[in-house]
């Protein structure tokens, strides 16, 4: 069977790094291309999404992978209809800001001081949950520790902005949803809302935080080859 390229969007931290054990679960012919996003460039979706589009394969089909924060970012790409792509995979992710309490006026609220004075070690075990093994904790601090507080500040503002319904209801692609059912970050009304705007989505479910594709890999992997063969005829 021929390889076909799977292109993963990272979620706020935009390294890439978390996404190691989800690639080393991958089967072979799964070839990974990990975009990454400026650690110190305060880039928004609008931004960030022609520097995807450089970066997409040419002449071969590929399947768009978006984690939490890059979930819209995925979908704007694939609003675009980039030539071979097959379908979108939304990890632990929203089409508006994840909160029903969050007005979008609020997004002039964020500041980068919170991002410098909560702990790294806060925000890892808040990510992982109890599952913040000595593995995973590090490879969250390796990430956590790249971007400035000023760049996870405008991502923020950037996700409490966020409106994304209507590019999710034209897209006439195939979508897998993958929920962690035990996610606080992006809680569960996120994806029910999801399902409410194009009901089609597929959707898989984990024993898992936010970080499923890090906690859950070899789950992640089987859900994500198993969509990635079922769309084998499907291309823009």
């Amino acid at each position: 069977m021929p390889r076909v390229k799977l292109v993963l969007l990272p979620g706020l931290d935009g390294t890439g790094v978390l996404f190691q054990p989800l690639l080393q679960a991958l089967p072979p012919d799964i070839e990974p291309l990990v975009v990454a996003y400026p650690d110190r460039e305060c880039l928004g979706y609008d931004e960030l999404l022609p520097r995807v589009l450089s970066v997409l394969p040419h002449d071969e089909p590929f399947v768009l992978l978006g984690e939490s924060y890059g979930g819209p970012l995925a979908l704007q790409v694939a609003a675009t209809r980039p030539q071979g792509l097959r379908g979108v995979i939304l990890s632990a992710s929203f089409v508006t800001v994840p909160y029903r309490f969050v007005p979008g006026w609020a997004a002039h609220l964020v500041a980068a001081l919170p991002f410098r004075s909560f702990p790294l070690y806060a925000r890892i075990k808040r990510w992982l949950g109890a599952y913040a093994t000595p593995e995973f904790a590090m490879l969250s601090a390796q990430a956590l520790s790249r971007p400035s507080a000023e760049v996870f500040a405008h991502r923020v503002r950037e996700i409490v902005r966020l409106d994304a319904r209507s590019i999710l209801a034209s897209l006439a692609l195939p979508v897998l949803y993958l929920q962690g059912t035990r996610d606080h970050v992006v809680p569960a009304h996120n994806l029910q809302a999801i399902l409410r705007i194009k009901p089609q989505v597929q959707t898989r479910r984990f024993d898992s935080p936010h970080m499923l594709l890090q906690t859950r890999p070899m789950l992640a992997a089987k859900a994500i080859a198993d969509f990635i063969a079922a769309t084998a005829n499907t291309t823009i």
